[in-house]
């Protein structure tokens, strides 16, 4: 599936989006801001996007959705961990 730059909401320019990468704070928004930055910059196929980020297919996916969905607030925040149950029991669980 190819995503074109016009797939992404217009919250920010790519001037912006490169600020936004420069002064990233970890690997993690810095591959997000990337995405980003390559749907405005030279929109290509999802495949080729997470081969050049080092990202999954399904993470672009995700990362395209909750920047149109959330804006940019979306890519400074970081997912924590949800209540998964091997992450509960790691966390004190008597087996």
């Amino acid at each position: 599936m190819k995503v074109e730059g016009s797939d992404l909401a217009g919250y920010l320019s790519v001037d912006e989006v490169k600020m936004k990468m420069r002064m990233s704070s970890g690997f993690l928004k810095f591959q997000k801001w990337l995405v980003i930055y390559n749907l405005l910059v030279d929109p290509r196929p999802v495949t080729e996007i997470a081969r050049h980020t080092g990202l999954s297919e399904s993470s672009v996916h995700r990362i395209i959705a909750e920047y149109n969905d959330g804006g940019p607030e979306s890519i400074e925040t970081i997912r924590q961990m949800r209540g998964h149950a091997w992450f509960e029991c790691a966390q004190g669980c008597s087996m």
